[in-house]
């Protein structure tokens, strides 16, 4: 029977297509894997709420830079409310980064976040991004502005 099944062309051709099928479909898992990863290793995971449950804003102390940042960003017309992140080239740690204990060692800026009530609107996050590039002359892509979310929709 073994012998019959060997010779058998139709039999031959269903085994190297279930091959081809089986190593196609390895090739596409391992893809998938790499392509969910981050570059050190490991894997994404998103919440459906975006992981806001984890996220303290309160708990967060800002510096006075922040501060001053996000006053006068407040008053440019259609900004609304913000929250700023300034991040730093020369920066001692002593603690997580957003457990509120970092503290500037009077270096240079190198990044900010912005989280604004009008930042959806495209000519608001333009204004954004201009006032806080020439403000500490870093580039644009070291600025991200982002939407603020309600209070009542977290």
């Amino acid at each position: 029977m073994k012998e019959k099944l060997k010779d058998d062309k139709f039999v031959k051709d269903l085994l190297y297509k279930f091959l081809s099928v089986l190593v196609i479909a390895i090739v596409a898992l391992l893809l998938l894997n790499v392509m969910t990863q981050n570059k050190d290793g490991r894997t994404q995971i998103v919440d459906e709420d975006g992981g806001s449950e984890y996220w303290e804003t309160a708990a967060i102390e800002s510096t006075p830079e922040e501060r001053k940042l996000s006053k006068i960003l407040s008053q440019i017309k259609g900004v609304g409310d913000v929250n700023v992140m300034l991040t730093y080239e020369s920066t001692e740690t002593t603690g997580d980064l957003f457990s509120g204990k970092e503290e500037s060692a009077g270096g240079k800026v190198k990044g900010a976040i912005i989280a604004a009530e009008g930042g959806a609107d495209i000519v608001v996050k333009k204004n954004i991004l201009e006032a806080v590039t020439a403000l500490f002359d870093i580039p644009v892509q070291n600025v991200k502005v982002y939407e603020k979310i309600e209070e009542g929709n977290k």
